[in-house]
């Protein structure tokens, strides 16, 4: 049979080949070196960066950085499966330098530098912006649910812990019924005695367990605890309910640059439109900046907290179910700034009847509605309410620029959901190895590099990004 050999592994070349020709000119790889051998990896924080005169010699911080970057960009995360990497793979040799690092340093690096590791991810923001890569007039915020290392298991909710107690409740009084009724038949009988008082005493312990989950609840003031990792929280995502984080982006709209990440346990996104849309504005050092967010970031005072910092948000109410069909809706009532009074459809005046301090809403109020012949198209009661919120012109502004250009949203979604899609499918990073934010937020540090590295591989091309940053 006819068929391609290969050669024997036993054969002897003369002139070996080197493990530069192993690695293309255009391989990822080779951008992941050239820019951390650009950083100063003592400035950024990193441990070890500077060597003692005596001792064993350490790795060098900008290696174990390289190893962790290109494993996270190759689906490969875990510091056992990275140490096999650099025993079995050629890129990996050629990064290294045919260095062996154990998982254990692998894995303590990670652990031992997780403020440099972030800075490291800021770095390459600020080379795209000193190389003129950005155009820094638009980003997109959005929000995404990563699972914790923490599986559903150790969560109880304090409905949950109300059940079990009363489920504990009713176990206890059964065995001391048995223990009653063991003393009446058979007294004195020992097995049966310390049958029932060992499953009592294991009773005790599930209920000192409830107490601790209850204290932990009471302490961070949340209705939820998860014992092995209690900074996670329930989640609500599109896989359903997880243990996770809730990552938040902001995203440049030209490069699809992530110029901006933060970790959070904060269940939805509501308070977050002020505190990335800032951080993204001081990334990119502009002067004004346009963000675009979708309806869960719809908050009237960041909205106007945003304008005063020189920020456009651009944001969509968010729709309140439960509007009865064919009645008047607040749109249809029209607002007098001058007077500070709503006007319904037929002429009345809705006057200010007070305020709601914990929603943040002005109260306008008419009574006497049982009078008016549109009172079926209004209202069942006598009297029509509609509020105002405290922060509605910074609102109206923002459905003025929403009426003005409707495929704002749509452009939204194309620039901010992307970076999360590739996150998750293509580099398949759906779940956090490490526990805790401190440890999730190491993690998607070196993600995030990971993918904009990869972004501006695909944008301009190994060689050209390598020559920029020489």
């Amino acid at each position: 049979m006819r068929h391609l050999v290969g050669q024997s592994r036993q054969q002897v070349s003369l002139l070996p080949e080197s493990l530069e020709d192993f690695v293309p000119a255009d391989a990822p790889v080779r951008v992941i070196d050239a820019f951390i051998d650009t950083l100063d990896v003592a400035a950024l924080g990193f441990d070890k960066a500077v060597p003692r005169e005596t001792g064993r010699k350490p790795y060098h911080p900008g290696d174990l950085l390289k190893l962790y970057v290109y494993g996270y960009l190759n689906r490969v995360a875990t510091s056992r499966r990275l140490e096999r990497e650099s025993q079995r793979n050629v890129e990996v040799m050629w990064l290294l330098g045919r260095l062996q690092p154990d998982f254990k340093t692998i894995a303590d690096f990670r652990k031992d530098n997780a403020a440099a590791i972030r800075g490291a991810c800021r770095a390459f923001i600020e080379f795209c912006r000193e190389a003129q890569l950005l155009s820094g007039t638009l980003v997109a915020i959005d929000g995404s649910k990563f699972k914790a290392t923490a599986s559903l298991g150790p969560v109880l909710t304090r409905k949950h812990v109300e059940r079990d107690r009363a489920r504990l409740e009713q176990e206890v009084q059964g065995y001391l019924e048995q223990l009653d009724q063991a003393d009446c038949e058979t007294p004195g009988e020992p097995i049966e005695r310390e049958r029932v008082q060992a499953a009592l005493a294991k009773l005790e312990r599930r209920a000192k367990r409830l107490d601790r989950f209850e204290q932990a609840m009471n302490a961070a003031g949340r209705d939820e605890h998860c014992e092995s990792e209690p900074e996670a929280r329930l989640m609500r995502g599109r896989e359903g309910t997880v243990v996770g984080y809730n990552v938040q982006s902001a995203v440049e709209s030209e490069t699809r640059l992530i110029v901006h990440h933060e970790v959070t346990n904060e269940q939805g996104d509501t308070r977050q439109l002020w505190p990335v849309a800032a951080q993204a504005k001081a990334t990119l050092g502009v002067d004004r900046l346009e963000v675009l967010a979708d309806g869960g970031y719809a908050n009237g005072e960041h909205l106007d907290t945003c304008e005063r910092a020189g920020i456009t948000a651009t944001v969509p109410r968010r729709v309140i179910p439960g509007s009865r069909a064919g009645l008047y809706q607040k749109s249809d009532f029209a607002y007098d700034a001058e007077r500070d009074v709503y006007r319904c459809p037929t002429g009345q005046e809705l006057r200010h009847a007070g305020v709601d301090r914990v929603r943040k809403l002005h109260l306008y109020r008419r009574s006497g509605c049982d009078q008016c012949p549109r009172q079926s198209h209004c209202t069942p009661s006598d009297i029509r309410m509609v509020t105002r919120h405290y922060f509605e012109a910074a609102y109206a502004r923002s459905d003025a620029r929403l009426r003005a250009d409707p495929r704002l949203m749509r452009r939204r979604m194309s620039i901010a959901e992307r970076p999360f899609a590739i996150l998750k499918q293509v580099m398949s990073f759906k779940r956090f190895s490490c526990r805790g934010l401190r440890g999730a937020g190491t993690e998607m540090a070196i993600a995030v590099l990971g993918y904009n590295l990869l972004q501006m591989i695909q944008r301009l091309g190994a060689p050209r990004l390598i020559a920029l940053m020489n």
